[in-house]
């Protein structure tokens, strides 16, 4: 019995492993035109990702409510069919994450819509993960008292006449506050109005922005404007201004240059303001080598350019500053001077002298004697046990 219960024990351990792990696996489900595509999306099923065999050709906009899901392009697009469009309502937006759902697009480009290529619509969550947005009328991004997530956005131009990158909008008698999620990294081909910030729209009183922890670029606040900020905090792009918009986050610090001074030669550091630097942080951008400076040893930092007081790397820096590197000149090492080895004279009591004096054939007869001697003795003893 024993025996049984642990065989039947060992075979719900085996299912266990070998089914658990498929039904934890999402959901995917593969579609090639707008017909399949909008059929998934109303599925029973509930599918965690939607998969795109080809690029699709929308003749009206999607919108997405209470779900969560996915749509993997696969490197395909999305784009407003050539004939045949009709808008919803007032929405001209290819793709919208409505109230309850989370949309995340990736691998994905949208263009040619008639109004946005994607939104956040009242209270709805889109993230942009591997997408590209161009030549849509309106724009390229819509927040529309919906909150966008940026993972991975490309933008290039998007707009009627004046670009509009992420437009930050709310419709009348939409509760939600629009918020933009930096979570990555965001690139532009237009400098214009990347994120902007709708005018003439009495709703819109607060525009909120978050930066993940992780995040490489981020979204700040400066004044009535935002601005977007590359890893080294360096200003990439700036929207435009909106007096009228209360925008809550985190607030812009610029960067203050720090200038080390190498005798001749300098090298800057871009630092923002109000933070410190380590001696480690300042030698790692010291290169003596291309600063042509390699017969020289770096002693230490110092505020002043007579070198009498150290520099205090606890002390944070506000403003622009100058670091003086104390170099020291390295000590010439003596060329050796090669040693010569003298030829030596030959004397008469070298032994390694080669013997020059002419041979009196006095030793050649010796030699003979004895070779004679011996072969006599040999034949002597030869003839003696013949006698025996």
């Amino acid at each position: 019995m024993k025996n049984i219960k642990i065989v039947l024990l060992s075979i719900l351990l085996l299912v266990a492993i070998v089914f658990v792990p498929t039904y934890a696996k999402a959901a995917t489900h593969e579609v090639a035109d707008e017909s399949e595509l909008k059929e998934a999306l109303e599925s029973e099923e509930n599918y965690d990702v939607i998969s795109l065999k080809n690029s699709i050709a929308l003749t009206s906009p999607i919108e997405i409510r209470d779900k969560d899901i996915t749509i993997d392009g696969n490197g395909n697009s999305i784009t407003k069919a050539s004939e045949g469009w009709s808008n919803v309502g007032n929405n001209g937006t290819l793709l919208t994450a409505g109230a309850g759902a989370t949309l995340t697009l990736k691998d994905l480009t949208l263009s040619g819509s008639e109004k946005y290529g994607a939104q956040a619509y009242n209270s709805g969550h889109l993230i942009l993960d591997g997408v590209t947005v161009e030549n849509n009328a309106y724009g390229g991004i819509l927040s529309n008292a919906g909150t966008v997530e940026v993972k991975d956005l490309t933008l290039k131009r998007n707009g009627t006449g004046a670009n509009n990158g992420i437009e930050i909008a709310k419709a009348t008698g939409l509760e939600a506050t629009p918020k933009i999620i930096m979570n990555g990294h965001l690139t532009s081909t237009e400098s214009d109005n990347v994120v902007y910030i709708a005018t003439n729209n009495p709703a819109l009183t607060t525009f909120d922005v978050e930066n993940t922890d992780t995040s490489d670029y981020k979204i700040l606040v400066q004044g009535n404007q935002v601005v977007i900020t590359d890893e080294n905090n360096e200003v990439l792009y700036v929207s435009n201004e909106n007096s009228s918009v209360k925008t809550e986050g985190d607030t812009f610090i610029p960067n203050v240059i720090v200038t080390v001074s190498l005798l001749d030669k300098a090298v800057t550091i871009s630092l923002q303001s109000g933070s410190t630097l380590t001696r480690e942080a300042v030698e790692a951008e010291i290169d003596l080598e291309e600063l042509d400076l390699t017969n020289y040893t770096l002693v230490g930092f110092y505020s002043d350019s007579e070198y009498t007081k150290d520099f205090n790397f606890e002390t944070p820096i506000t403003e622009s500053t100058t670091i003086y590197a104390k170099l020291e000149q390295k000590e010439e090492e003596p060329t050796p001077t090669p040693e010569v080895t003298p030829t030596p004279t030959p004397t008469p009591n070298d032994t390694n002298q080669k013997d020059t004096t002419p041979k009196t054939g006095v030793e050649d007869s010796l030699a003979l004697a004895i070779s004679v001697l011996v072969i006599s003795s040999i034949l002597f003893v030869v003839l003696k046990r013949k006698e025996i």
